[in-house]
């Protein structure tokens, strides 16, 4: 296993926006798979491949990338010498800009890539953005804390992204939900991918 980790760190140092899409991409889609295959037990037949292409085309091309700089971007902007207190200021900072914002990225980005036009964009952030927030903010803060207090900085995307498998099984499932609200119907969005 060591090897294994020492390989995942050597990549992080060499090519850290490569391996943090790679991460991203394989989080994200196996949350999906998970949401299609054991929540809404879709079952192996019924597995929508398109809806699964498009989440790892998110995460390998945006999640990943800015996940990580942001990692990245909030260690080298709070230099707090208490660990506890650079762990508070780090979630903080997480909690207030970061959390709101990725998660308007992976709607917006989400629903293009499902072919959806404005309206629906709009029609979408309506009826589950909020609640994607309230959950997420019931969700991040403490998994965040452990990251912050508890793992060394190298390895935070990656215990981040072992977090990351649930919470992405939850966006999946939160953004099918979303084309059952009304006046946004599955047979209103065009087919894409």
């Amino acid at each position: 296993m060591s090897l294994l980790l020492r390989k995942y760190q050597q990549q992080l140092a060499e090519r850290p926006l490569r391996t943090f899409a790679l991460q991203s991409g394989c989080i994200l889609t196996l949350g999906d798979i998970i949401a299609q295959q054991f929540i809404e037990k879709k079952g192996l037949e019924n597995h929508d491949i398109a809806r699964s292409l498009r989440t790892t085309a998110y995460g390998l091309c945006i999640g990943g990338p800015v996940i990580g700089t942001w990692f990245g971007f909030v260690n080298r902007v709070v230099t707090i010498k208490s660990k506890v207190g650079a762990a508070f200021a780090r979630l903080a900072l997480d909690q207030i800009f970061f959390t709101p914002t990725i998660l308007a990225m992976y709607m917006g980005c989400v629903s293009v890539l499902e072919g959806r036009n404005f309206a629906q964009i709009q029609n979408k952030f309506r009826n589950s953005y909020l609640d994607g927030l309230s959950t997420a903010y019931h969700f991040w803060p403490f998994a965040n804390m452990f990251v912050f207090a508890v793992v060394p900085m190298q390895f935070r995307p990656l215990i981040n992204s072992g977090f990351g498998v649930g919470w992405n099984t939850y966006l999946s499932y939160l953004n099918q939900q979303s084309l059952k609200q009304p006046n946004l119907e599955a047979s209103d969005i065009p087919s894409a991918l």
